[in-house]
């Protein structure tokens, strides 16, 4: 049975400076759109250091919370309604053959949409960031255990940022909500499958063909390379671990669009 990673020190730092930073954000009562002090004022007020502020500033940005914008600063977010349904999901139980294929049947039924409407609505940032992603994920080395959990963290973020080039922002939401779940997956995964030999340039080069679509506004291609790369994915766990996806389920997933 699949375990889940144990947090290390540092990640329980982490955590902790997220909670001090949610308990300040949410004392002031701020309103939607409010700039909230700087970095270097934040550690100070907090007694943490700037490099895990800027982890914990990370993740409430990945949940819907805050906002981070180049050269302007930080911004609250009206996060109202929104931890109670991330905490259901980050409490949500289930067995190990179950998570894998729940979240994979999930990503499939919106991220699709999300890929042909990003390939419609993108602007010039996204594709920067977009382009910039993919080469952080291109040039990242992957033999260590370390090196796999950060290419399966880059994974996961190019994922997300073509989720939020659909300027959808119902459905960058629901895509927050499962964005850890996400990131979990891959970290669980990443690691099995990064072995097989040309997997990790044939994901990478998926990655690109969707980005060239999106970029050339082609939304049929951009939609249909993110079902394959997913089909594809799903299939090689359940070639190497049938015991977490099963044949019938498999099925059921490759039928979805």
């Amino acid at each position: 049975m699949i375990k889940f990673p144990q947090n290390n020190k540092k990640e329980g730092k982490k955590q902790l400076a997220e909670k001090q930073l949610k308990e300040l954000v949410f004392s002031q009562q701020l309103e939607e759109g409010a700039k909230l002090p700087s970095e270097r004022t934040l550690s100070q007020m907090l007694g943490i250091s700037r490099n895990i502020l800027r982890e914990a500033i990370v993740s409430m940005a990945d949940q819907g919370i805050l906002e981070v914008r180049e050269r302007q600063g930080i911004f609250f977010k009206n996060a109202k309604g929104y931890g109670v349904a991330m905490d259901s999901l980050r409490t949500l139980q289930m067995l190990p053959d179950d998570f894998i294929f729940f979240q994979f049947e999930v990503r499939m039924i919106i991220s699709v949409p999300a890929a042909r409407l990003a390939a419609i609505r993108r602007t010039d940032e996204d594709l920067r960031k977009l382009e910039d992603c993919l080469e952080s994920f291109i040039n990242c080395p992957y033999s260590t255990a370390e090196e796999q959990i950060q290419s399966a963290k880059w994974d996961s973020l190019l994922h997300h940022m073509v989720m939020e080039a659909a300027h959808n922002p119902m459905l960058s939401r629901i895509n927050e909500s499962i964005d850890t779940l996400v990131e979990k997956n891959n970290l669980l995964l990443h690691p099995s499958l990064s072995h097989e030999e040309g997997w990790v340039q044939h994901i990478q080069q998926q990655h690109a063909q969707i980005i060239s679509a999106i970029k050339t506004h082609d939304a049929e291609t951009a939609g249909s390379i993110l079902r394959q790369h997913m089909v594809e994915s799903i299939q090689a766990i359940s070639e190497k671990r049938p015991d977490l996806v099963s044949q019938k389920r498999l099925l059921q997933l490759e039928l979805l669009y």
